[in-house]
């Protein structure tokens, strides 16, 4: 943060132009300032290590040339866990966001949304939410780390499994081998959890296993 109470954000995107207009937007919010511009994972990640301080958030950009978003975001939060990750990019398929978020991201947010999608997004990661679009809101991301017990006791051993998977790149059809369970049994435990959790999509089950500290089963 500076002197005068901006959180600092860096920018990591190989598209200069989409880079420089997300620094005039960000620039244009009263409570933060861009510090920080790459056009890849490491040298983004060079110039964190050369600058005096380090930023409050990264906005990381996921498939560059040179180092992609995935392997910038682990360097990053293994050296550096203090500093909040917002993922944005044009391929938000349920794959790319779940290893985002596995690989430290806090919230992902595609470039086709607006300025105060992106102002609302850095607010919420640093306040410690999980933040995902539509997919899944802040207030059930809340909700769950308010009363994770609780919650984990409502689910099965079953479940809990099936959610460990679902944090991997398997697909469903892997996933019900992986479980020598049929097809329609893994459908099953899908749609209970939506109802249990609160959420629509993969996504929001990925969010919720990760807020529980549930480790992937590779």
């Amino acid at each position: 943060m500076t002197n005068d109470g901006k959180y600092t954000v860096a920018l990591a995107d190989d598209h200069a132009i989409l880079r420089k207009g997300l620094v005039f937007i960000i620039n244009s919010f009263p409570d933060f300032v861009v510090t920080m511009e790459a056009s890849d994972g490491q040298e983004l990640i060079d110039k964190i290590e050369k600058a005096p301080d380090r930023p409050d958030v990264v906005i990381m950009d996921i498939h560059m040339h040179g180092m992609n978003g995935y392997d910038a975001t682990n360097a990053i939060k293994k050296k550096w866990p203090q500093i909040q990750i917002l993922a944005l990019s044009m391929h938000h398929n349920e794959f790319s966001i779940i290893r985002m978020l596995r690989c430290g991201a806090r919230g992902f947010l595609p470039k086709e949304a607006g300025p105060q999608d992106l102002h609302a997004s850095m607010l919420a990661i640093l306040d410690g939410y999980t933040y995902y679009s539509d997919l899944i809101s802040e207030e059930v991301v809340a909700k769950a780390e308010d009363n994770v017990s609780t919650k984990m006791m409502d689910l099965t051993k079953s479940e809990i499994t099936f959610l460990r998977y679902c944090c991997c790149d398997y697909s469903y059809k892997d996933i019900a081998d992986k479980m020598t369970l049929s097809q329609r049994t893994i459908d099953w435990y899908r749609d209970k959890l939506f109802e249990k959790l609160g959420v629509k999509t993969r996504a929001g089950l990925v969010v919720f296993a990760l807020q529980f500290g549930l480790e992937p089963l590779e």
